[in-house]
């Protein structure tokens, strides 16, 4: 949590221009449908986007149903007791007999450090009758990977709703960048035909401190490396071809970076000291 803030608060907002507001589904009711996303990716995994949850209102959900699952409560003591409900986007979608992964993410080559601290929730049932069906806060804090991701079956015919909405830093005392909002991308897939994205390994960067050069190694193809330095200013981008392995030339001045590395499988980023 600690590391959490102390990104959000040396990285600075993105350019506006970059989002696609999505107002039109601000509340249940004018949820966006993703039916035919959930189709395909009986097929191959799908990206739906993008969407973005600037400007929400966050003025059309039950915020006990989530009370113990999202953590950015007003009090900062980040355990789920008064989570703070304020930039949520709404999405809509009839169950199939699957269990199906929702997660928020880049979109593709996009990536926004102001929308990548994201909260999801699934209900099922109708607006005026939501029941809690699984939520998520964190991938995996522990990578410093705060997208949101679940895993849950669905059952045919059942109606539900999903709700996006942005980590909101208030009560951790950071006024300066106090909710995080920005462009993602929906991505589904059936686990059960994507055991590799559920069992695929983290990146390693070593070392880490680095010095000249770091290396990057992942359990699948990478697709995309990005460099940012703590003022959220964008170092380098590399798009190696059919390559698991890469050695990545670190800047000259010392001072901590964040390293994002798309795979096949996953997006993660990582928190790399420079001597």
């Amino acid at each position: 949590m600690v590391f959490r803030i102390l990104l959000l608060l040396v990285i600075v907002a993105q350019s506006a221009s970059r989002l696609s507001a999505q107002l039109s589904n601000d509340i249940c009711s004018s949820a966006i449908d993703l039916q035919p996303y959930l189709v395909a990716a009986q097929t191959a995994p799908v990206i739906a986007g993008p969407f973005s949850n600037a400007a929400a209102t966050g003025n059309d959900v039950n915020i006990a149903a989530v009370t113990g699952c999202w953590l950015d409560d007003l009090t900062g003591l980040a355990d789920g007791s008064s989570p703070q409900i304020d930039a949520t986007v709404w999405f809509r979608l009839t169950g199939i007999d699957q269990e199906v992964r929702l997660a928020i993410l880049p979109c593709d080559s996009i990536f926004g450090f102001l929308s990548a601290d994201t909260q999801l929730a699934l209900f099922s049932g109708e607006c005026d009758s939501l029941e809690i069906v699984d939520c998520n806060e964190d991938i995996d804090p522990a990578t410093y990977n705060y997208w949101s991701a679940i895993y849950t079956p669905l059952s045919a015919g059942t109606e539900y709703r999903m709700v996006v909405d942005g980590f909101n830093y208030s009560g951790f005392g950071s006024p300066d960048a106090p909710l995080t909002t920005g462009e993602f991308c929906i991505h589904m897939s059936i686990p059960a035909l994507q055991v590799s994205e559920l069992t695929e390994q983290v990146p390693t960067i070593f070392p880490n401190p680095a010095e000249d050069q770091i290396q990057l190694t992942a359990a699948s193809e990478i697709i995309e490396v990005r460099m940012f330095n703590a003022q959220g200013q964008e170092f380098t981008v590399f798009s190696p071809k059919n390559s698991k392995a890469l050695d990545i030339a670190m800047p000259d001045e010392s001072g901590v970076y964040v390293v994002l590395v798309r795979t096949k499988y996953q997006t993660t980023t990582h928190r790399i000291v420079r001597k």
